[in-house]
């Protein structure tokens, strides 16, 4: 066939089509960055609103820290209580000991906050108040979220 003239095409380096390319096309990109944006956006969502169910518990926590008579105790076990409990039932517990029922406390301590409350002398000694700031800190960690 060479000999009538025809030519042999460059079979060597033949034209190939256009390299695929690994990545998505250009809309594929912003279809995945609108879904990562909407995953984040509600992520952040749950994340706020996680925080602010939890206000009541850093600020208990961050009052227990520097409570030291029987009167700031029982006050702030009662504002604990206001938070899982309607106002009306928290208000029908008028004994100390009804309120601490209510609060995973020993049974000394227990006690001991009764038998200071509403007394001029409530102050409570230091190690009695290292228990109870680590017994309503244990209890706030195991109480459920709001």
């Amino acid at each position: 066939m060479l000999d009538k003239g025809f030519t042999v095409p460059e079979l060597a380096l033949p034209a190939l089509p256009q390299p695929v390319s690994w990545l998505p096309l250009p809309d594929g990109w912003y279809w995945l960055a609108v879904c990562l944006a909407l995953v984040a956006g509600v992520w952040g969502l749950f994340r706020v609103a996680r925080w602010r169910r939890n206000r009541w518990r850093r600020e208990a926590s961050a009052l227990a820290r520097n409570l030291n008579n029987a009167d700031d105790w029982l006050e702030v076990v009662r504002r604990i209580l206001l938070v899982h409990h309607p106002r009306a039932e928290v208000s029908r517990l008028q004994s100390v000991e009804e309120v601490l029922a209510q609060v995973p406390l020993d049974a000394d301590l227990v006690t001991a906050l009764a038998e200071r409350y509403c007394q001029p002398d409530n102050r409570l000694p230091e190690p009695v108040n290292a228990r109870i700031r680590g017994q309503i800190a244990q209890w706030l960690k195991e109480t459920p979220d709001v």
